[in-house]
């Protein structure tokens, strides 16, 4: 008897330990993949560019500065990092037009003309590397 109780408390141990890892599992994911996006869309609908997207390139370019006389290594560098932010930029507003998650069809479009400017903006040169 007592090893039936002692197997039936550690299944009820073991399914619960598997629920609430899947549900923090989820709740990264959804924070990492869906509220990532959606926190950098206000600093894109400014025309920003989002400090989580520049973080990488800054890191780099302060390394490359300490070095001393890497301008073509850091121009290089500006060059890949607009060509990534533009990138990714493209990829949000894919995101915006096949998402759920936007309140009405008006918002949609007034988020997508903001990216749209933001796009153009960058495009020209006029780019704020936050």
């Amino acid at each position: 008897m007592n090893y039936i109780f002692l197997f039936m408390l550690i299944f009820a141990i073991s399914v619960f330990l598997i629920m609430f890892a899947s549900i923090w599992f989820m709740n990264f994911f959804s924070r990492k993949y869906i509220g990532e996006k959606h926190m950098v869309l206000e600093e894109l609908t400014k025309g920003e560019v989002p400090k989580l997207w520049s973080k990488r390139f800054k890191e780099k370019s302060n390394k490359l500065q300490k070095k001393g006389d890497q301008q073509e290594k850091i121009s290089i560098l500006q060059k890949e990092e607009n060509e990534t932010h533009l990138k990714k930029l493209s990829n949000i507003v894919k995101y915006i037009q096949k998402t759920k998650l936007i309140e009405d069809e008006e918002t949609r479009s007034i988020i997508l003309a903001d990216l749209e400017k933001t796009r153009k903006k960058w495009e020209e040169g006029k780019y704020n590397g936050a």
